[in-house]
């Protein structure tokens, strides 16, 4: 799907952010990151949730720094689609991945407990540092970001 149809459809808006906006996301992302890191042996369930919730604040950072936001209907799908269309292509098997996450952590979230494996979490946990490193360089250069 093209950003022009994820517009068309409603499901991304175009968005002027500020750069405090920005830099709230990623803040949130990091403190996400580490939180995740800190719970894993307590909770691999929240663990898990709690990674992934790192990625989606590093996303919105992303889409921020893009000059879109997310619908508020089913925003974590059409974040996700926004990254697949606009990230660089060496990142698609990330989405792809981050995409599959989302599906579980709804069922984590909502449906089902002990769903989550340590291996899970831990791969899930060290992705999510990466991508929030890629997102970091990405929004370092934007104006009033530090």
């Amino acid at each position: 799907m093209s950003l022009a149809s994820l517009v068309a459809a409603g499901s991304i808006h175009p968005f002027k952010a500020t750069p405090q906006e920005i830099s709230r996301s990623m803040e949130i992302a990091h403190r996400d990151s580490k939180q995740a890191e800190r719970i894993l042996l307590e909770s691999l369930d929240w663990a898990y949730s709690i990674a992934y919730n790192a990625v989606l604040q590093a996303c919105r950072a992303y889409m921020f720094f893009r000059g879109y936001r997310p619908a508020s209907t089913e925003s974590h799908k059409a974040t996700l689609a926004f990254m697949q269309e606009t990230a660089d292509a060496q990142l698609k098997e990330s989405i792809d991945y981050f995409d599959r996450v989302r599906k579980k952590r709804h069922r984590v979230v909502y449906d089902e407990v002990g769903l989550v494996s340590e291996k899970e979490a831990r791969q899930l946990i060290s992705k999510a540092k990466e991508f929030i490193s890629w997102v970091d360089i990405q929004v370092k250069n934007a104006p009033g970001i530090t």
